[in-house]
């Protein structure tokens, strides 16, 4: 994984920072992103390898090198000749791969000679090689030969002219070509965005859309997690297939499971004194039950938060909900009525309010009825459902939520 783009943030004065690290984090996303794919083809038996071998690696398979710049990939560049010297590497088992993958988002140059490294022969690679370094030791003697002529000392070569001394040496002949075998180069890669792009294309389309964000931010963030980065950094198959699965049954467009919900987000939205002065607020007011406001209207976002959400996601139609809320109305005018019942004969108003504080608790204390046949359904989203219900105002009274007793 590597990156030289000039980096975009800037102060205030648009002095750029020196110590910007934006892009590093950018690129180790975009690696990640291309190791996702490989763990979508990996076999049963196998596993992948972030950066212990290299950038990616597939034991046996690919070991690919990932970079993304914004530069031309010419004769001379770090990222072919780097490369080539990682691969060279005494303790890098190159004979056990099939292919070694040079994956770059840059162009070839307009002059490259590298343009048909695909189709050529290893030997055809070499020659090119050959004639890339012959060109740039001509035009280093040049430089020499003109800064001596001006009295000046002999300059040291440039970064990549060591890096091609260290490739072409002749002790590393045999090795390099090994290298040049199973070398492959791809160039014109797609970009962190259009990457991100593809894969919800490509692999998301069961997946409710508002959820696309948060599926790719939990898998990467799986992908480099603590205890697999501890680990080794090593992912099975049988690992990644099953946060695909774990992930597909949260945010699946049909799911069978009651949606995660952020009650910490949701909770600081909560004004209580905004929401006093509301039917349902005041409903829970004149039995007493002030101390509960809070909590009520956040189990009250809860429910029209996960309902616009499945809404907007095409799952919930508005029948659906419209029969649970029913459901629960009718289920609650029995039970209240029932309360009603073993309160005759109640004369004390405190008393009165502490049936029916009672009987508040209770209701919403109760197990949840599945939301339109979601398992786990949360009983703060049931709760939600009875202050929804209490904040209406019916065009008959004989239908209207009310917590009080009389």
């Amino acid at each position: 994984m590597d990156t030289t783009q000039p980096p975009n943030a800037t102060l205030p004065g648009d002095a750029p920072l020196p110590f910007d690290a934006t892009l590093l984090f950018k690129a180790l996303q975009y690696q990640l992103l291309v190791a996702v794919e490989y763990c979508y083809d990996l076999a049963p038996d196998e596993c992948l390898w972030l950066e212990v071998f290299g950038d990616v690696t597939v034991p046996g398979k690919n070991q690919t090198e990932v970079k993304l710049y914004s530069d031309n990939l010419t004769d001379g560049h770090a990222n072919f000749w780097n490369t080539l010297k990682n691969w060279l590497h005494e303790n890098f088992d190159r004979t056990s791969f099939k292919n070694l993958v040079l994956l770059t988002t840059q162009e070839f140059g307009a002059q490259t000679q590298l343009k048909s490294w695909n189709t050529a022969t290893p030997a055809e690679r070499l020659s090119v090689m050959e004639s890339i370094v012959a060109a740039s030791e001509a035009s280093a003697g040049k430089k020499s030969k003109k800064e001596s002529e001006a009295g000046k000392g002999i300059s040291k070569p440039s970064k990549s002219q060591s890096l091609q001394q260290y490739v072409m040496a002749s002790e590393r002949r045999d090795a390099l070509m090994e290298v040049l075998e199973r070398m492959q180069i791809t160039t014109g890669a797609d970009s962190l965005e259009q990457r991100l792009q593809t894969y919800q294309t490509r692999h998301l389309k069961p997946i409710r859309p508002s959820k696309y964000p948060q599926f790719i931010y939990e898998l990467l963030g799986f992908m480099s997690s603590p205890e697999l980065v501890i680990g080794g950094w090593k992912i099975t198959h049988q690992a990644f297939t099953d946060k695909l699965s774990e992930l597909t049954h949260l945010y699946m467009k049909h799911p069978k499971t009651f949606p995660q919900v952020d009650m910490a987000a949701l909770k600081k939205s909560i004004d209580v004194e905004e929401i006093r002065p509301m039917v349902f607020a005041q409903k829970i007011v004149e039995i007493g039950g002030e101390q509960h406001l809070k909590r009520a209207a956040l189990h009250r976002v809860v429910a029209q938060t996960t309902i616009s959400d499945l809404y907007t996601d095409g799952v919930l139609f508005k029948p659906m909900v419209d029969l649970y809320l029913s459901n629960h109305l009718t289920q609650h005018q029995y039970v209240r009525e029932l309360a009603m019942l073993g309160c005759k004969g109640v004369t004390c108003s405190t008393e009165m309010s502490t049936q029916s504080m009672m009987f508040f608790l209770q209701r919403n204390g109760l197990p949840a009825e599945p939301f339109c046949g979601l398992e786990h359904t949360m009983p703060e989203f049931r709760n939600g459902i009875y202050h929804m219900l209490a904040g209406e105002k019916p065009e008959d009274e004989d239908d209207e939520f009310h917590w009080r007793l009389w």
